[in-house]
């Protein structure tokens, strides 16, 4: 059994982690309170601004928006084809070799 001076030394150094565990909680709670803050404010900024803006500014928006997303598509449609051509000549490669082997086996 512990003595009364060991369990004191014991739990002071667990009242010690505790209180360093609360220190770090709170700095990553008001870091938090404050990336929220700025979120909220970034997001009723831009709201004000899409408020503010004209019908033709909206749509202009939403074309170039558009474009972005077509371009991305025709991009990724792109690779795709490129790899198929990559795969197609592969399987033709294989064949004829398959072929020649056939034939030269026979």
């Amino acid at each position: 059994m512990k003595s009364d001076f060991e369990q004191l030394i014991v739990a002071k150094n667990y009242i010690a982690v505790l209180q360093k565990e609360n220190e770090a909680l709170k700095a990553e709670v008001e870091n938090q309170f404050k990336m929220r803050k700025k979120l909220e404010a970034a997001l009723k900024a831009e709201k004000e601004l899409k408020e503010k803006m004209t019908p033709k500014e909206k749509i202009q928006i939403k074309a170039d928006l558009y474009v972005r997303q077509q371009k991305e598509s025709l991009e990724s449609c792109t690779n795709k084809l490129r790899d198929c051509r990559k795969l197609t000549k592969q399987l033709q490669a294989e064949l004829i070799k398959t072929k020649l082997g056939l034939a030269n086996g026979k």
